[in-house]
């Protein structure tokens, strides 16, 4: 009876660690420009006798094979695992040797996780902006539900992307949320993107599908549009309006307004 208390408190004391979820630490802004891989003193080279592998920067492998060398790029070759660690290709980078993780072009605005690394996410300012990346500490993921970091105590804590090439869009794990492009070449994922479904939407493998969170109108992709919400019978379903010409929706105000203008600025002669 002891032996089975015991073991329920520390059932318990792991449950109540693994709840607390921690903010991630700034490890690149976004506003630093683009990522450069360390630079040694002088750039490794080989002995021109032995077969063995050295970092050539943070992403390429420098391969030596007695009188001859070669170069890896782990970022095209192995896009799973990017930098270059110890001599080999990994999932994550060698802060030792002054690495970053990358950022990556945005597709929106708001959180984002890595596609490739768990304890990696992103912030995006804007569309086509680099992100600013933040890392989780030791021992935590990123929870793309809370925006936060939690502790992993299983393997699947930790969520990556799994392109699949035979469709268009992959899911990011069990998020409804978040969904995934992956380009291939040679049967290859070059590069994968992140991509988030619109409030109010969920991805359900193809593509993002509007879901009424409660009865009135909500905001459409298209600003001229809306969906409006209602229960048919027992069952809560909605209808794509259109605002009449001239105007816009307002998802604050939930209704169709007339665009605001901007003055110009008046014109000064002297």
């Amino acid at each position: 009876m002891a032996h089975k208390v015991f073991l329920l408190v520390c059932a318990l004391i792991q449950l109540s660690t693994a709840a607390v979820e921690v903010p991630g630490k700034l490890v690149k802004s976004s506003s630093d420009g683009p990522f450069v891989a360390f630079a040694a003193a002088t750039e490794p080279t080989c002995d021109g006798v032995s077969v063995y592998t050295t970092c050539k920067d943070c992403n390429n492998v420098l391969v030596c094979l007695g009188s001859t060398q070669s170069t890896k790029n782990c970022t095209a070759a192995t896009p799973s695992t990017p930098f270059c660690v110890n001599g080999a290709c990994s999932a994550t980078y060698d802060s030792v040797a002054g690495c970053t993780p990358s950022g990556v072009a945005c597709t929106g605005v708001g959180f984002y996780p890595d596609a490739k690394n768990c304890q990696i996410y992103h912030y995006c300012e804007g569309v086509d902006e680099e992100s600013s990346v933040y890392e989780c500490p030791p021992n935590y993921v990123y929870n793309a539900e809370t925006t936060l970091c939690k502790q992993k105590i299983y393997a699947t804590d930790c969520v990556t992307v799994k392109c699949d090439e035979n469709k268009i869009f992959v899911s990011y794990g069990t998020s409804k949320k978040y969904y995934a492009f992956c380009q291939f070449e040679n049967n290859v994922a070059t590069s994968i993107q992140l991509l988030k479904c619109p409030d109010n939407c969920n991805f359900d493998g193809n593509s993002c599908v509007f879901k009424c969170p409660g009865t009135g109108n909500y905001a459409h992709a298209d600003p001229v549009k809306y969906y409006q919400c209602y229960y048919s019978g027992a069952v809560l379903t909605f209808m794509t309006q259109s605002c009449p010409t001239g105007k816009n929706y307002d998802k604050d105000l939930r209704v169709c307004v007339t665009p605001k203008t901007t003055a110009a600025a008046p014109t000064i002669i002297e």
